[in-house]
């Protein structure tokens, strides 16, 4: 099938409202083609449909790469001030089947400190919940979250912008501000103009510079299907009513890293 057609194709579901079940069809073939290899880290593993829902086909992505992820956050944290083992109340927003999680939970609660999940999809919390450190929740498309205000050191969030429009990203900014307190940290990553340059779809990058919030997909929200990608620019206006902009890290040169925003709660 041409490109042309595939994209007709896909339109076509999309306002039949069929895009949801071609989608997870998709999803739960991927999740035969998930290997059984070894994976020696001493955490638990999750079946192989929810590994796909998150990462794609290989448990040992799964774990090297959320292995490696948390340790950015973890530096990232402590670069602004943050140590995630030393009493910090931590929320894994858009925790997804604890691919970071099952690396950070335990370095927060043995530090004294208490860690938080919270995801869209229910069978991935279920699963976080029954088998890795911390208290998770349920989250809806829109705010709020089951949190007290202020209750939160820092919260980072892999890949969740990244899924979301833009008036739903902007109400999820007014709320992580809310449930941090005066001068936490956010640490969220995001498709930018770099990231598009390298890794987006045809002539996504070119369309930024004249659009800095591009929903591409734009059906099923807050699952993989539906991709947004935004300016550094355009995420640092968004994030401006409630943080203060600590950095905006460029998405990776060299490898498929997403770009990511250090913002600190106001006051």
């Amino acid at each position: 099938m041409s490109r042309p057609l595939r994209r007709f194709a896909r339109r076509v579901l999309e306002r039949t409202g069929l895009i949801a079940p071609y989608y997870r069809w998709l999803e739960r073939r991927a999740a035969r083609a998930v290997g059984e290899e070894a994976v020696d880290d001493g955490r638990p593993m999750p079946p192989a449909e929810l590994v796909v829902l998150v990462s794609g086909p290989s448990r040992v992505w799964f774990s090297e790469r959320g292995r490696a992820d948390a340790a950015m956050f973890q530096d990232l944290a402590a670069r602004h001030g943050c140590d995630l083992g030393a009493g910090a109340q931590v929320l894994d927003f858009g925790c997804g089947a604890g691919r970071i999680a099952r690396w950070l939970a335990p370095l927060v609660i043995a530090g004294g400190g208490r860690f938080h999940g919270s995801d869209l999809n229910p069978r991935l919390v279920a699963w976080c919940a029954a088998n890795l450190p911390g208290d998770y929740a349920v989250n809806g498309l829109q705010p709020p979250l089951a949190l007290a205000a202020q209750a939160i050191d820092l919260v980072y969030a892999h890949s969740v912008l990244t899924h979301l429009a833009e008036a739903t990203a902007t109400a999820w900014l007014a709320e992580l501000a809310r449930v941090l307190r005066p001068g936490g940290l956010a640490l969220l990553t995001f498709h930018d103009e770099t990231f598009a340059g390298r890794w987006g779809p045809q002539g996504l990058a070119d369309r930024l510079a004249r659009e800095p919030y591009i929903v591409w997909n734009n059906a099923m929200e807050g699952s993989n299907y539906l991709s947004a990608w935004t300016t550094r620019a355009r995420l640092a206006e968004l994030a401006a009513p409630h943080f203060e902009v600590l950095e905006m890290i460029p998405g990776g040169a060299h490898e498929p890293a997403q770009a990511m925003a250090v913002l600190k709660a106001r006051g």
